[in-house]
């Protein structure tokens, strides 16, 4: 939904055939566990702005299911070819293209997809990936210009079945989110090009600050509403500017484009650890964990307040996420994939291919990722500068000196007394002994690690997954931890 960087769009521009631009809410995939209503009301207002750019009436929004549209189109128009952006999803939007592409062949019908991202298909390894993502994301742009544009109205009266009845939820916006659409994506761009990028690196960990002065595009490139290589290139004419902040950006750019390519390269990490060898690790599931850890009442006041400020906006700074990540999968030892669907579902920007990967990494489930685990009491007295974000989203302990906020369980009771702040009753005690917790994982997790059922698996994961400079610091790395020899790589690191 953009008329920026749209290489589909510019594409079609050149072509003689009249255009049906369609928008497709799929039943399936706003039932799935990572979904919610914050991100389709985020995805409606993206087509809102659109439609303002094009005319209302010439976008097709459909509630149906790929096929259903699909076929109901047909009875509608002669279809010569679908053209679309590639997709790096979930598994049941992988299953949806692969029937997708199976009812075009039978139609005789072109479905023509285009990258992004400078995320490949098909490919097995990353032999060569750096430089080609390095020329797609110095290539040209592909502008759109919408009296270039041979766009057909559609008669609404042929697709009375599939017509939307957006929901109230989604319809009306909450201030409390950010609102989608490309002429908001442009405005952040342009503000944090010009003022806000030159404090990126600074409050870059820093779970308040870090809501102004990161980009905070995160969901547009994810939504569509953006793309990541006209992200790259504004950020690059300023770097002279702005320095390291802009290099620290574009690494985080790169990052996410990585983790894409993962997904991309091997679907079944959604739901299956990254090294298979993990597939039998015991984590017993605890509902009261969940409730706890889930809804923001964990006891530890920087989980608490991440994870409330996420409910209430969609967003939190990388070191915050991976914080809820790491006290989920090791503090907590509970199975990654539980608080992965979870934290999809309040993530307003979240993307498959960077969050399945990356909470698998923060899970320990590669076998080859050195651990991290981050402490949320040192999080906190890091991080927190002066108490704001605890106390923001923590109300409870509002009363509480900033010295104390990170371990208000450690408050005597006259000092409980004085603050009117009554641990247990105000605000929870700790769900666990957080020394102990974490200190009995890290004891599970290394004898599963060590195993040869997790190591025999390293080579074929560093082949595939992996740039091929970094596979011999993947094996230094590993020898270090374990004092174990590898076995050799799969293939010549060198270029």
């Amino acid at each position: 939904m953009r008329l920026h960087d749209h290489a589909v769009l510019n594409y079609v521009m050149q072509q003689p055939n009249p255009i049906l631009i369609i928008y497709l809410f799929e039943p399936s995939l706003i039932s799935t566990p990572e979904s919610d209503v914050r991100h389709w009301r985020f995805a409606y207002q993206g087509i809102q702005d659109f439609r303002g750019k094009i005319g209302h009436n010439k976008i097709l929004v459909l509630h149906a299911e790929a096929l259903d549209a699909l076929k109901m189109i047909a009875e509608a128009y002669a279809i010569q070819a679908i053209l679309s952006h590639q997709e790096t999803g979930l598994e049941i939007t992988y299953r949806r293209d692969q029937a997708v592409r199976k009812w075009c062949k039978r139609k005789g019908i072109n479905w023509k997809t285009f990258e992004r991202d400078g995320v490949r298909r098909n490919i097995p390894d990353r032999r060569g990936w750096q430089k080609y993502w390095d020329d797609y994301m110095n290539g040209d742009l592909f502008p759109v210009d919408v009296s270039g544009l041979n766009l057909i109205r559609p008669n609404l009266n042929h697709f009375q079945n599939g017509m939307v009845k957006i929901p109230d939820l989604i319809a009306k916006p909450d201030p409390s989110f950010q609102r989608g659409g490309e002429t908001k994506a442009m405005k952040l761009l342009e503000s944090f090009t010009q003022n806000r990028a030159k404090s990126y690196l600074k409050n870059l960990a820093r779970p308040s600050l870090s809501q102004e002065t990161c980009s905070r595009l995160s969901p547009y490139i994810a939504h569509g509403h953006v793309s990541a290589r006209h992200v790259y290139q504004e950020t690059k004419a300023v770097k002279d500017r702005l320095g390291r902040n802009i290099d620290q950006f574009h690494n985080r750019l790169w990052w996410r484009c990585h983790y894409i390519q993962k997904l991309e390269t091997e679907y079944t990490i959604e739901k299956e650890p990254i090294n298979r060898g993990f597939i039998g690790i015991e984590k017993e599931f605890r509902p009261d964990y969940y409730k706890a850890w889930s809804n923001g009442s964990t006891g530890f006041p920087m989980i608490d307040a991440s994870m409330r400020c996420l409910i209430e906006t969609g967003y939190l700074n990388f070191r915050m996420r991976a914080m809820l990540a790491t006290f989920w999968s090791f503090t907590l030892w509970q199975d990654w994939r539980i608080g992965a669907a979870y934290l999809a579902k309040v993530f307003l920007d979240f993307e498959p291919g960077i969050h399945y990967p990356q909470f698998q990494m923060q899970a320990g489930m590669t076998g080859y990722h050195p651990m991290r685990i981050f402490n949320p009491i040192l999080q906190a007295k890091k991080y927190d500068d002066y108490g704001v974000f605890i106390k923001k989203w923590v109300h409870e302990l509002g009363n509480v000196p900033e010295n104390l906020l990170a371990t208000p369980w450690e408050l005597s009771q006259m000092e409980q007394n004085f603050y009117n702040t009554h641990i247990g009753k105000d605000y929870p005690y700790p769900l666990v002994n957080y020394d102990q917790a974490t200190r009995e994982a890290k004891e599970k997790y290394w004898a599963y690690r060590n195993s040869e059922h997790v190591r025999k698996n390293l080579p074929e994961l560093w082949r595939k997954h992996s740039l091929p400079k970094d596979i011999i610091n993947y094996e230094e790395e590993l020898n270090i931890q374990t004092g174990l020899v590898t076995e050799s790589v799969m293939y010549n690191p060198k270029p």
